[in-house]
């Protein structure tokens, strides 16, 4: 069942990318003629003209994280497979593919500004102001998160550690020859290539042992704050572009395995719309896959780093709508690892390696190399998460308050680390008295919360094609569906945990908030047609 699984989606989401990605263009009047904000600014340092091959690496690379791992993995574990797979295949073609083509065009035609400030310009300045907050808050959660998980990782995995700091290594290097070399890309990225997969045999022969959480916390801020102020060429590219090949790495030898080997799941097709309290397939399986399918983190990563490399609006439908398909194969890839893995023992992450190793055993790699590479690949997504979301951060925060200058790229950033640092080692006592972490203790949150992000981006991106005559429908159904998901999960949590918990108040608050906007924006979309408002 696995091989036609996997045949089945990878002709879909081809046919998708072929067909429904044109039909995108056209509907959306993508001009391939239109001077971009990477052409028209150019500052080498936020605006660089980049690529489309190289933009794709480091788009995939920001949006991907552990999040199409991590979600559908749980989610079949909970609800089955085949739901599972159901909604990866239909949200990344209809629901997230048109989130991100339709984030990254806004900014696009609003000088590479965020989906805030598109909001803020299409439905009014309070509407865009909250939304800013909003994203500013969970931005900074994204942070706490994934800083916790890839210290953990480091101290589980000693190997992996040494690995990411020569990847780091690697990448800088890259990123230099890149800019000063005139040697053909088809001789230097082979070679830096093998140079990074090297790093695999380092971090096994020199294991970084010994080293205290505390002081990984603090050598990842001051990579962050370094990743965040430098020009995108010199790191985030380079290494963007070089981590995307562990996954396209992992995707390749796995789905060969996969066919040397054979197999089916060994988990159920489908479990129970209620498999535990305050557990429903509607809402929770669309709240689960998150990134699998379709996330409001996307929105962000668009029109926050992409809009500000993409050299022409032709590359919108390579790096925005292409990477999200291949975010869903990767999404697949994951049920198939939990399907052999055994079960979910030591986590998400954990499961997916186990799987991954048994493909890759299945044409004679090592365990112990199949599992260090499989983790190495999410460690590395975990940095790039970490760094996009501190360079995004500050890029939200430059436009909250109109602050565009040196000051703001090496103070700004420095501000924008200062929260995670205090949440990093604060810790919340819940009612039963277990002592958490802070982000574990809003974990539940997090997963309806981005997906709140999503529908707001979602509602966004119907204005905007409001605004300028083109029929709408095809953005206003997954809107709807991304409305009504996140904010049934919410209302489900405000209930659970009661109003007055933590828990229960922020829910309730993203549920305001989501309100809000969305009537806000109803108003436009209902509205007989404006004049169309100025895309500058």
């Amino acid at each position: 069942m696995l091989i036609p699984l996997l045949v089945l989606s990878t002709v879909l989401l081809s046919l998708a990318y072929r067909f429904y990605g044109a039909f995108l263009e056209r509907r959306c009047r993508i001009e391939p003629e239109r001077e971009t904000p990477a052409c028209e600014i150019n500052d080498g340092v936020d605006y660089v003209p980049t690529r489309a091959a190289v933009l794709f690496g480091h788009h995939f690379s920001s949006i991907a994280g552990a999040g199409p791992i991590v979600g559908p993995i749980i989610a079949a574990s909970v609800f089955g497979w085949a739901p599972t797979w159901i909604w990866i295949i239909v949200g990344s073609i209809f629901v997230g593919g048109v989130h991100d083509f339709g984030s990254t065009l806004m900014s696009l035609r609003y000088r590479g500004r965020s989906i805030t400030a598109t909001c803020r310009n299409l439905i009014g300045e309070t509407t865009g102001k909250l939304f800013l907050v909003f994203v500013l808050l969970a931005l900074v959660y994204v942070i706490v998160v994934f800083l916790d998980l890839t210290v953990t990782g480091f101290l589980n995995e000693p190997a992996v550690a040494t690995s990411s700091g020569w990847f780091i290594f690697v990448a800088l290097l890259f990123g230099l020859v890149l800019r000063k070399s005139a040697v053909s890309y088809k001789i230097v990225i082979p070679c830096f290539i093998a140079l990074t997969y090297l790093g695999l045999w380092v971090g096994i022969e020199f294991p970084a042992l010994g080293v205290s959480k505390n002081v990984w916390l603090l050598a990842i801020f001051a990579y962050c704050y370094c990743a965040a102020i430098l020009p995108v060429s010199v790191l985030m590219q380079p290494r963007d572009f070089l981590s995307a090949t562990f996954l396209y790495a992992i995707m390749a030898l796995g789905v060969v395995g996969l066919f040397v080997r054979g197999g089916g799941f060994e988990i159920p097709v489908y479990t129970s719309f209620h498999p535990s309290e305050w557990s429903y397939l509607v809402p929770f399986l669309f709240i689960t896959v998150a990134c699998g399918a379709c996330s409001g983190f996307h929105s962000i990563v668009s029109s926050g780093t992409t809009s500000k490399q993409i050299q022409t609006e032709r590359d919108v439908r390579k790096v925005s709508y292409g990477s999200m398909l291949i975010e869903g194969l990767l999404a697949v890839f994951a049920l198939a690892c939990i399907g052999v893995s055994g079960g979910m023992e030591g986590g998400p992450v954990a499961a997916f390696a186990r799987g991954s190793a048994v493909f890759f055993g299945a044409i004679g790699v090592p365990e112990d190399i199949g599992l260090t590479f499989a983790t190495l690949a999410v460690s590395t997504f975990l940095l790039t998460t970490l760094d996009t979301c501190t360079r995004l951060t500050r890029f939200l925060l430059e436009e909250l308050f109109d602050w565009r200058s040196a000051s703001s790229r090496y103070l700004g950033t420095f501000i924008v680390l200062l929260l995670p640092a205090i949440a990093a080692f604060g810790t919340y006592t819940s009612p039963d008295g277990t002592v958490l972490p802070v982000w574990k203790a809003i974990w539940p949150l997090f997963g309806a919360t981005n997906q709140l992000l999503a529908a707001l981006a979602l509602i966004t991106f119907v204005v905007f094609l409001k605004h300028r005559r083109i029929a709408f429908t095809f953005a206003l159904i997954p809107a709807a569906v991304m409305v009504v998901m996140p904010i049934m999960a919410l209302i489900m949590m405000v209930f659970q945990h009661g109003a007055f918990s933590m828990l229960g108040g922020i829910a309730l608050a993203m549920v305001l908030l989501g309100l809000y906007v969305t009537v806000m924006s109803l108003r436009f979309v209902m509205a007989p047609p404006a004049i169309e408002i100025a895309e500058a």
